[in-house]
């Protein structure tokens, strides 16, 4: 396939984006397929601590994103020293935020899994896997901001790298830790938090080196000094996406606490799903880099015609590769799965059964999530961060979280009663909402408001 001039530069920053996310979603990946040897109760406490983690993600995509669209337009405008200056103060923005959330695992981490609905075996072990995996909190988020700001100047290849580097790590010391191979303690599943943390510091402190001696396109170089200006744009920018992010990490609260009153194995299959599926959107995440990233470029340089154009040309792209993921996800599902599973599990078939269903449904959305993640890339690049959150605090709530409790547990009303669908039907919720907010951020997108953002 021929691609036209914009569809080469798209591709140019998509396609490091994607390899990277797939070395950071591997990092999970390896993680369950390891625990999940230990049996349905390691992969529910593993499963379930990975989700009260990113229920901490807001705070970190506040900096991430406000820097990145900052980095884009002083890239576009070719402001090199502002460029600079943001990512030295985005990055101890960053790393000082991380320290309550890192607090926060520590002394919460337990409660939240109760209020979740987790049996008592489920939140001993995975309090203790959360306890590790928030230790490593304030370098995850340095870290991460400063790969956004490396994509917003247009290098996706440096994090690609580095995200490789961190998940070959990750791997290796998963099988000495969780299985105690070749001397190393056996820590079962707290050996994959303890894994996954050491990646990230490995990752992080090689990406700080190379940014420190002025081998990519951002330099580093620290000040020690608290520029408040600077940061007050940052986060200008950023706290619409924090409030959006944490409505998003509520209503997910509340989603999983439904998903987790359905039991052990619905929640096992939930998250051998979820973990599956989260290779399929791989191609989306890349094109909401690119088009975040260009659409900022663009605007700095006083086009916004150029930057509308980019957005039509992800579109069609994206389209192209959630048609092929969908494909896979519908007719191939067990095949899928079945990595994720241990067959001495005595609960194999109903895990493997649920899960497939769980790829099916979700595989009928994938294309309007791939429109989804372009356009948001597009708004938030573009530095409209608050048409987003409005979205989310809306179609969440009225199209995911409702819908799953009411078809899933059941309702009455007068003579009439349904009895209820169980997992399944907060699947079909989920699904239902990605199709509902594509349409939100379509309409949003074509009003043209975004164009005329002050950062």
């Amino acid at each position: 396939m021929m691609l036209n001039e914009d569809q080469r530069r798209l591709w140019k920053l998509a396609w490091p984006a994607i390899m990277g996310n797939i070395s950071q979603t591997l990092l999970n990946l390896v993680d369950m397929m390891m625990v999940g040897q230990l049996g349905a109760l390691a992969l529910a406490a593993v499963g379930l601590g990975g989700q009260v983690s990113w229920f901490m993600m807001p705070i970190m995509a506040a900096v991430a994103t406000g820097t990145l669209a900052l980095v884009a337009r002083f890239v576009g405008a070719r402001n090199a020293e502002n460029a600079t200056l943001a990512l030295e103060q985005s990055i101890y923005l960053s790393f000082l935020l991380g320290i309550p959330v890192m607090l926060f695992g520590w002394f919460f981490g337990d409660d939240i899994l109760r209020i979740m609905g987790a049996s008592d075996n489920v939140v001993e072990l995975g309090y203790e896997y959360i306890k590790v995996l928030f230790a490593f909190y304030p370098i995850r988020f340095a870290g991460f901001t400063a790969f956004s700001a490396l994509r917003g100047a247009g290098d996706t290849k440096t994090p690609m790298k580095l995200g490789i580097l961190m998940n070959i790590v990750n791997a290796i010391l998963d099988y000495l830790l969780i299985f105690g191979e070749f001397g190393f303690p056996k820590l079962g599943p707290v050996g994959a938090a303890w894994a996954s943390g050491i990646g990230i510091t490995t990752s992080f402190l090689i990406g700080l080196y190379l940014l420190w001696s002025g081998k990519l396109v951002l330099r580093f170089r620290p000040s020690w000094s608290f520029h408040v200006e600077m940061a007050r744009r940052i986060l200008r920018i950023g706290i619409p996406t924090m409030v959006e992010r944490g409505l998003f990490s509520f209503y997910n609260f509340l989603y999983m606490s439904i998903v987790t009153r359905f039991g052990t194995i619905a929640l096992a299959a939930h998250q051998v799903g979820l973990r599956v599926e989260s290779i399929a959107y791989m191609p989306a995440f890349g094109f909401n880099v690119a088009t975040a990233a260009l659409v900022g470029q663009s605007l700095g340089e006083g086009k916004p015609d150029k930057a509308e154009k980019t957005v039509y040309e992800a579109i069609k792209m994206v389209s192209l590769f959630m048609t092929t993921m969908a494909v896979i996800l519908i007719v191939f599902p067990r095949y899928l799965v079945m990595p994720f599973i241990s067959t001495s599990d005595p609960n194999y078939e109903e895990v493997l059964r649920l899960a497939a269903i769980y790829l099916i449904i979700v595989g009928i959305s994938e294309i309007p999530l791939g429109w989804l993640f372009v356009l948001g890339g597009a708004l938030r690049g573009a530095g409209d961060t608050r048409s987003p959150m409005y979205i989310t605090a809306v179609s969440k709530l009225l199209f995911r979280i409702v819908p799953a409790y009411l078809l899933g547990f059941g309702f009455t009303i007068g003579s009439f009663h349904f009895e209820g669908l169980g997992v399944i039907a907060a699947w079909i919720a989920m699904s239902l909402e990605t199709f509902t907010t594509a349409a939100l951020f379509w309409l949003v997108f074509k009003r043209g408001k975004w164009k005329y953002v002050k950062v």
